[in-house]
């Protein structure tokens, strides 16, 4: 079954184009199954019924798994034995009658003035990693960028004359404090992350020289945090929500936010502006950090 794996997963990378972080998930959770299945006598994906999967579902339950994780694996399982039923490696699709459960939506945390004060005023450190650290923090809540943009981020993106990010047809500007922590980063901090094999483009680098990952950055984030005393909730998405919750609170247009944030459906950034998700904190401020 690793063969066919690896077959599909090659399928999805140069056939449709999938992004690598979702072909990092299926694989994930298909090694998870056929593990389950190999312990189980099963190694060959024919020999895998309605039941066997169903008894597999049943496990990640027993194991406490999230109905979300429940309903992505349920959907990795879907996508694989429909490929193999396309090429001709199974006559039929067991997993065809497997329902996920109910994923109840959770409302999007959105920081509070003081929160993202204690997480961006606190002490970074003089070292590079430090400088490195406070350019993200301040750029993320000052633009909105997803944590892909992020690590994916180009030295020629970076206007530091204008104060703005170019990311295709989009303009972010962002404010002082961010431009400070920016600058200080690339004129200074950034030589000293870079190694002579470095990544020449990428503006943020591991401490080895290569480019941040997703990983890391979600590390870099959940340390910060912890540091400031807040809650461990606080993710990349937190700090973009908060970033259009807030500015949209101080009378920012929701289209134009819309279009700083990069979506094409009005309906996105509607769910966003709802007002369940609004701060109740009346001293909350868009603070673009200027």
């Amino acid at each position: 079954m690793d063969r066919q794996i690896d077959e599909f997963i090659d399928y999805l990378r140069n056939v449709k184009k999938t992004s690598d972080n979702t072909l990092i998930s299926y694989k994930r959770d298909l090694v998870r199954m056929m593990n389950y299945m190999s312990l189980r006598g099963i190694t060959d994906p024919k020999d895998i019924t309605e039941d066997k999967i169903l008894d597999y579902c049943s496990s990640l339950r027993e194991e406490h798994f999230a109905p979300s994780s429940i309903s992505r694996h349920n959907t990795s399982i879907k996508n694989f034995f429909r490929y193999l039923l396309e090429i001709g490696a199974i006559e039929d699709n067991p997993s065809e009658n497997i329902k996920s459960p109910k994923v109840t939506a959770k409302e999007p945390r959105v920081l509070n003035a003081v929160e993202i004060e204690n997480i961006l005023s606190q002490d970074f450190g003089d070292d590079a990693k430090g400088k490195r650290d406070k350019a993200i923090l301040e750029l993320m809540y000052a633009t909105g960028l997803k944590a892909s943009e992020v690590v994916n981020l180009k030295l020629s993106n970076v206007d530091l004359g204008l104060s703005c990010l170019r990311l295709e047809k989009r303009l972010i500007p962002y404010g002082k404090k961010a431009k400070e922590a920016l600058f200080a980063y690339l004129t200074d901090a950034r030589k000293e992350l870079s190694l002579e094999n470095s990544d020449d483009e990428t503006v943020f680098l591991n401490c080895n020289g290569t480019p941040l990952s997703r990983q890391g950055l979600w590390k870099l984030i959940k340390v910060y945090v912890k540091k400031a005393g807040e809650s461990s909730d606080i993710t990349p998405f937190t700090l973009r929500h908060s970033f259009a919750v807030h500015l949209v609170d101080n009378g920012a247009d929701a289209s134009s936010v819309q279009e700083l944030m990069g979506y094409s459906d009005s309906n996105t950034i509607s769910r966003y502006m709802g007002k369940n998700v609004r701060s109740k904190d009346p001293y909350e401020w868009a603070r673009i950090r200027n």
